[in-house]
Order: structure tokens, then C-alpha cells, then sequence
């Protein structure tokens, strides 16, 4: 997963795809998790009682801030997909929290949420 270095219109792109996010789960799209990312789930629950709900509320907090990679500007692919550094749970855990948006559809689709193994590059954070 690429990258996208700091300029305006990757902001820009970053920012479109987070409006999208909220735009969808507010008009009633629902979160799906890959079985990985609902193995991942369950441990976060059990380590820090992070739910379905806590990644819910990360996903419409984010900001370009917490951009960490992702987005093919192509437009090839079925789904655009992104990860993010994210703050979650009442204890605020920092998690790699990488999905995607159906290109062709309204799916928001969760391929990984969990605590990162190593420190996480955040290139749009001032």
C-alpha cells in the first residue's frame, strides 16, 4: 500500500475519503469486517473492551491528521482503501485501523484493526 506524500490535493483526497465515510454511515451503511479484522475485533475487546461501536466512532473521528497510507489515485481498483492511526475506546488505544469503500456500492469493508507492532508514520500530522 502506497504512501501519498504531503501536497494539498492528496490532503485533499484523504479528506473526500473520510467525508464519504461518514456520508455513508450516516445514511445507514454498516461497518463489515473481514474475518481478520473481526479476529483482531475480538481481541481488542477482550484487551481494552473495544467494540463494534468504538471502531464505528474512530472511523467518524478521523481526520487527515491520521491518514497513514493508502488511496490508488488510479480509480482501478473495486474498493479505495486506507489505513489510519486511530484512537479507540474509552482508554483512547492507538490502533492501526485499515478498510475500504466500495467503489461500484456503499460497503465499508474493515480489513485490520489492532494495536500496531511498530510506531506508525502519520505524514500529514503537523
Amino acid at each position: 500500500m502506497t504512501t501519498l506524500p504531503y501536497t494539498s490535493h492528496n490532503k485533499q483526497l484523504i479528506q473526500d475519503f473520510i467525508d464519504e465515510t461518514k456520508t455513508r454511515v450516516s445514511n445507514g451503511a454498516t461497518l463489515t469486517f473481514t474475518r481478520k479484522a473481526q479476529d483482531e475485533l475480538s481481541l481488542l475487546n477482550i484487551n481494552y473492551n473495544i467494540t463494534t461501536d468504538d471502531i464505528e466512532n474512530a472511523i467518524l473521528n478521523l481526520s487527515t491528521e491520521d491518514y497513514y497510507r493508502g488511496i490508488n489515485p488510479s480509480g482501478q481498483a473495486d474498493f479505495d482503501v486506507c489505513a489510519f492511526y486511530a484512537c479507540v475506546g474509552a482508554d483512547n488505544i492507538g490502533i492501526y485501523l485499515k478498510y475500504g469503500l466500495e467503489v461500484n456500492g456503499l460497503q465499508i469493508l474493515i480489513f485490520s484493526n489492532h494495536a500496531p507492532i511498530y510506531p506508525m508514520n502519520q505524514p500529514f500530522k503537523n
